[in-house]
């Protein structure tokens, strides 16, 4: 007894020096830390204010150009690694497997000791990522000096008032414009210059392509843009501009040829490409055709361009959330609410880079500033998500983009019951055509369970761009009984949630 006794009181002091030791260390520690985060910050506003300077100018320089991208990643690398060591989230420890034992019981003791001292490593650990991080940022900001002197010297551009809101990156921007400003080889009609742009499902394609060709300096070169969609094409005959082709911009003072927009869904075989080529360089529905811009979801395109293609993909998680962050709290500073900016972390991360996911989920996170409202969001979030990839091994997002026709599933927990909400057939539409439709639920309503629907059928609108081209997107929706669920194999699962 009396062994068992000095047992425990010995292992009682130990366990005591080593959590004061730590305290201590935490607190001498905690300053510094401080220190660097704000340090860390300043030195991010200063490169933010670099970005947004070079941003507004029209620089011409590749090598600039260059530097501007890696800087720009940079920013948002910094800003991902900030918010992260500000808003992580204290997970609670699992309980200790050590039944009912004596709160004297030596196994006790170690199992917390060694619990603090992981932590304690994993804290140095961190401090150490955030002093590599600051002295790296610190170094850019020095080797900045030259670009700075050299950006003033470019003239700025005229700013469209949604550039700020372009989840786009600039230097793929400038490529496409530079395609479309070189010079035609003079007396050449018989060549047209082709730039492919290829990407998933819903990256951008559209947006990038009317945000070029509303560019002024665009306008002004050809005098006509006539865009030709998935509907205008057949066999390789193009249907007349007058009906399914749209005229997009004309300039009767200029006297250069014709701009073509082409948007694919399908794939298409070299026979069909070349009936539209010889249809183009003709003229028969427009001025003949100079130069092409193909989009396309199949890397095939890519040996019908006459240049490099341009590649378009997700967001990196840090991009990501810069934008994710940018749209949820609006006007709000992330910094007042650590809270609410540590829950935006974890939807961000639900959502693994889906483009539809941040403008719907933020756009809804911006409309009620509130923690609880917040956190409900994030868990039915979490619910549909888990059980989405556990049913049919896919991510939301990747079937989102796919759009193959498959049935994927929006399902809430004790909102639809015994019952699963099934979506298929995504789509969308312009302005014109949206004003017919008799939608009336948003995907807000949906999300949130503000309201339930009536019908068993019925369509959502699930988000309505604020930018060129102004897209709708419209999802049809089924409330269908589990058991009459029709789920396809299960596939090995692609974009997991984060651990």
């Amino acid at each position: 007894m009396m062994h068992t006794f000095f047992s425990a009181v010995l292992g009682d002091l130990l366990s005591r020096s080593i959590s004061f030791m730590i305290e201590r260390y935490k607190q001498q520690q905690q300053s510094v830390e401080e220190e660097s985060l704000q340090q860390l910050h300043r030195v991010l506003l200063r490169i933010e204010a670099i970005v947004e300077e070079a941003d507004g100018r029209l620089i011409t320089n590749r090598a600039m150009l260059q530097q501007l991208g890696m800087l720009r990643e940079m920013m948002y690398r910094g800003y991902y690694f900030l918010d992260s060591f500000r808003y992580r989230i204290s997970q609670p420890h699992a309980q200790d497997e050590v039944g009912d034992q004596s709160p004297f019981s030596p196994l006790k003791r170690f199992c917390i000791s060694t619990r603090d001292r992981q932590t304690t490593i994993s804290e140095i650990l961190e401090k150490k990522e955030l002093q590599e991080m600051l002295g790296r940022l610190k170094t850019v900001v020095s080797d900045m000096q030259e670009f700075v002197v050299l950006v003033s010297g470019y003239p700025r551009m005229k700013r469209q008032p949604y550039c700020s809101y372009l989840l786009l990156e600039n230097c793929i921007t400038r490529k496409g414009l530079n395609f479309l400003l070189a010079p035609h080889p003079p007396g050449d009609e018989r060549d047209i210059d082709v730039l492919p742009i290829i990407g998933p499902g819903r990256v951008g394609k559209s947006t990038l392509v009317e945000h070029v060709c509303r560019d002024e300096r665009v306008r002004e070169y050809f005098s006509t843009t006539v865009f030709y969609g998935p509907d205008s094409i057949g066999d390789g005959d193009l249907a007349p501009v007058t009906d399914t082709g749209a005229i997009k911009h004309r300039n009767p003072a200029s006297s250069r040829q014709s701009l073509a927009i082409i948007e694919l869904v399908a794939e298409m075989d070299d026979e069909t490409w070349r009936r539209i080529l010889q249809s183009l360089r003709s003229g028969d529905h427009v001025a003949p055709v100079s130069k092409i811009i193909i989009t396309s979801r199949s890397n095939k395109i890519a040996t019908f361009g006459t240049t490099k293609a341009l590649h378009l993909d997700f967001l990196p998680k840090e991009d990501f959330w810069y934008f994710f962050k940018t749209v949820a709290f609006g006007s709000t500073n992330p910094e007042e609410e650590p809270k609410l900016a540590s829950i935006c972390m974890e939807i961000a991360a639900v959502l693994n880079g889906s483009f539809m996911g941040l403008n719907i989920v933020a756009s809804i996170l911006n409309s009620n500033l509130s923690a609880q409202f917040w956190y409900s969001l994030l868990k039915r979030l979490k619910f549909f998500t888990y059980r989405h990839i556990h049913l049919l091994g896919e991510h939301p997002r990747d079937l989102y983009n796919a759009n193959s026709g498959r049935t994927y599933i929006w399902m809430h927990e004790n909102y639809f019951g015994d019952s699963d909400l099934v979506t298929y057939n995504y789509y969308q539409v312009n302005s014109a055509r949206l004003n017919g439709l008799q939608t009336v639920l948003t995907s807000r309503d949906i999300l949130t369970g503000t309201v339930k629907p009536q019908a068993a059928k019925y369509e959502v609108l699930e988000w309505q761009s604020s930018i060129p081209p102004y897209y709708s997107y419209i999802t049809q929706y089924e409330i269908l009984a589990q058991q009459k669920l029709m789920l396809p194999p299960k596939r090995k699962r692609s974009g997991a949630l984060s651990e």
